[in-house]
C-alpha cells in the first residue's frame, strides 16, 4: 500500500519532528543550540587535556608500560607472548591486533608513549565520527547527530582516558566501524571481520556484534531508523542472515585463535585468556559506575524514552539493544585491576541510544518545557566536567626523576612501574607485577624465582611502590587482593636490599639498592 510522504515545514530537517513556530518550540531549539556549544567546549577541553598528556615522558598509567613493552618487543621481532612458565615474566593481556597496530608507530618514532598515545586519540576520535554517522543516518537531524555523538568525547569519563596508552579507543573505533558497516552495508562478512578485529583487541567487545545477531534475530532490517520493520512472515526467512553473520563471526574468530594458538605455542590464548585472575567484587563494580549512572541522568532519561517506544511498537531497535549489552559488559568493571575505563563503551552506546531517544520524544506532541530539560541536563554534565582543572597527579610528579634515576643506576632492573622498566634502555624481568602477583596466587606461575634472584642481589635497583615496613605489613597480613608481592620476595627484600631513594611517581616511589656487606654476614639465610 503506498502511503504518501510526511510534509516537512520550511527550514525542518527530515527527521526533526513537528515543531511549531512558537515561543516553545524556538526555546526547544535554542536550548540545543546551547547543547551543541556545550559539547564542542567539552570536545575542545578534552583536546587540550590530551594535547598536555601526549607528550609527557612517562607512563600516567600502569599499563602503558606494558603496552609500549610489546609493541617493542614486535619491532625487535619477538612475539608479544611469551613463555610465562620461567623468568622473565613477559605479560600481555590484550589482544594481538592492538600490539600490531601500536608497533609500526614505535619503530618509526622510537621507544617513547607520544607517538602510541596519539594513536589512541585518533583512535578515540574516529569512534566519535562514527557515533555521528550513525545517529545521522538513524535520526535524520545533524543537531541531533552532533549534540549527541560530540558528547562521547566531551564529558569527564572519556576525557581522562582518550590520551591513555590503552586499547579500549581502538576496540571501541573498530567496533562502532562495525556496528556502522552492519547498518550501511548488504555483505555481512565485512562488519564480522571488524567486530572480529574489535575481539583480539580486547575480549570485552562482545556487546555490539551480539546485538547486531539478536537484531537480526527477532526480524530487524537494517535500515536508517534501526527499528525492526519487517512482518511476521518476512521475520523467519530474516533468521538466515541472523546465521550467516554467526557464521562469519564464528569462522574469523575461530580461524584467529587457531593461527594465534599456533603462532605463539598457545602463549597467547593463555596470555589473553588466563592472565585476569584478579578477584571479583560486586561492590568494586559498584563503586567504579554508581558515579557515572548519576552524571547521566538526562541520558539515561532519553534512553528511557527509547525503551518505551519500542515497548509500544512491540519491538527491538538496534540501538536499544546495543544500550542494554553494553550496560551488561559493564559487569567487567567489578574485577579487581578494572577501572573505569570498561564503561567507555557504555558511555557510547549510551550516546547513541540516547540521541535515537531524544529524537523520538521530538516527534510526539508533547510540552516542550519538560522537552527541553534533556538538552539542559546534557549541559550540566559537560559544564562539570569542564569546571576540573588541568593539573599533573600529584602521584606522578617525580617520574622523570625516577625514569632519569632507573637508566642511569647500572646493573638490572626491577620496577614496579614498567614505563620506567622499558624506557630505561635495559632487559624487562617483569612486565606487570599486577598479573604476577595474582597468577602466582591462583598457581598458574612459580612466584620462587623472583625471590631466589632479590636474595642472589641480582638487580642493581629495584623500584616499588610501598616502602619496606608497609611490604611487611601486607606480607604478615592473611592473603588478600591489595597484597601484590608474596612473603619470600619481601623478605629476601628485607634481607638483602635498602632504600636509597624516594620520588613521587605511582610503582616508583621507593628505590631500592643491594646491600653492601658481604652477603651472608648478616643473612643466616642467604646462600654461602
Amino acid at each position: 500500500m503506498a502511503h504518501d510522504a510526511p510534509q516537512i515545514a520550511a527550514g525542518q530537517e527530515p527527521g526533526d519532528g513537528p515543531l511549531r513556530a512558537d515561543g516553545a518550540s524556538l526555546a526547544l531549539r535554542a536550548s540545543e543550540y546551547v547543547l551543541l556549544a556545550a559539547v564542542v567546549a567539552g570536545f575542545l577541553d578534552t583536546l587540550r587535556f590530551a594535547a598536555y598528556y601526549i607528550p609527557l615522558r612517562f607512563a600516567v598509567d600502569y599499563q602503558e608500560g606494558s603496552d609500549l613493552l610489546a609493541a617493542l618487543r614486535i619491532t625487535h621481532g619477538q612475539t608479544p607472548y611469551p613463555s610465562v612458565g620461567h623468568f622473565p615474566y613477559i605479560m600481555n593481556v590484550y589482544g594481538p591486533v592492538y600490539y600490531y597496530a601500536v608497533a609500526p608507530l614505535v619503530k618509526w618514532f622510537g621507544p617513547s608513549f607520544t607517538a602510541p598515545r596519539l594513536f589512541v586519540l585518533a583512535s578515540g576520535l574516529a569512534a566519535t565520527l562514527f557515533l555521528v554517522l550513525l545517529l545521522r543516518r538513524w535520526t535524520k537531524s545533524w543537531m541531533i547527530a552532533l549534540g549527541f555523538g560530540l558528547l562521547f568525547p566531551a564529558v569527564a569519563l572519556v576525557r581522562d582516558w582518550i590520551y591513555v596508552l590503552r586499547v579500549d579507543f581502538f576496540g571501541l573505533a573498530l567496533t562502532l566501524a562495525g556496528l556502522y558497516v552492519f547498518v550501511t552495508r548488504r555483505r555481512l562478512v565485512w562488519p564480522a571481520l571488524l567486530f572480529v578485529a574489535a575481539l583480539f583487541a580486547k575480549i570485552t567487545f562482545l556487546a555490539a556484534p551480539i546485538a547486531c545477531f539478536f537484531f537480526l534475530m527477532v526480524g530487524g532490517e537494517r535500515s536508517d531508523s534501526g527499528d525492526t520493520q519487517q512482518s511476521t512472515s518476512a521475520k523467519s526467512s530474516a533468521r538466515r542472515p541472523a546465521w550467516r553473520f554467526a557464521a562469519w563471526m564464528l569462522a574469523f574468530g575461530i580461524g584467529g585463535l587457531a593461527a594465534l594458538g599456533l603462532a605463539t605455542r598457545g602463549w597467547g590464548l593463555f596470555q589473553i585468556f588466563l592472565t585476569h585472575a584478579d578477584p571479583y567484587s560486586f561492590s568494586h563494580y559498584v563503586s567504579v559506575i554508581g558515579h557515572f549512572v548519576w552524571v547521566d541522568a538526562a541520558l539515561l532519561v532519553a534512553v528511557a524514552a527509547l525503551a518505551v517506544r519500542d515497548f509500544r511498537r512491540r519491538e527491538f531497535s538496534l540501538p536499544l539493544i546495543y544500550f542494554v549489552l553494553a550496560s551488561v559488559m559493564t559487569l567487567t568493571a567489578g574485577k579487581f585491576g578494572s577501572a573505569s575505563n570498561h564503561l567507555l563503551e557504555w558511555q557510547a552506546a549510551m550516546c547513541l541510544a540516547a540521541g535515537c531517544g531524544y529524537q523520538s520524544l521530538r516527534k510526539r506532541p508533547r510540552p516542550v518545557a519538560v522537552l527541553a530539560l534533556i538538552p539542559v541536563g546534557i549541559v550540566v554534565l559537560v559544564l562539570l566536567g569542564l569546571s576540573e582543572s588541568l593539573q599533573l597527579n600529584p602521584d606522578l610528579t617525580g617520574c622523570e626523576a625516577a625514569y632519569r634515576y632507573a637508566a642511569q643506576q647500572p646493573g638490572a632492573l626491577l620496577s614496579e612501574n614498567p614505563g620506567a622498566a622499558v624506557l630505561s634502555g635495559k632487559k624487562v624481568w617483569l612486565s606487570s607485577s599486577f598479573e604476577y602477583a595474582f597468577l602466582g596466587k591462583a598457581g598458574r606461575l612459580d612466584e620462587r624465582p623472583l625471590a631466589q634472584l632479590v636474595e642472589q642481589r641480582f638487580f642493581g635497583v629495584i623500584l616499588l611502590n610501598d616502602d619496606l615496613p608497609e611490604l611487611e605489613r601486607r606480607a604478615a597480613q592473611p592473603l588478600a587482593p591489595e597484597t601484590i608481592w608474596p612473603p619470600a620476595f619481601v623478605t629476601a627484600l628485607a634481607q638483602n636490599y635498602h632504600p636509597v631513594a624516594r620520588f613521587a611517581c605511582l610503582g616508583a616511589n621507593v628505590a631500592f639498592e643491594p646491600d653492601p656487606r658481604p652477603k651472608g654476614a648478616q643473612d643466616s639465610t642467604a646462600d654461602k
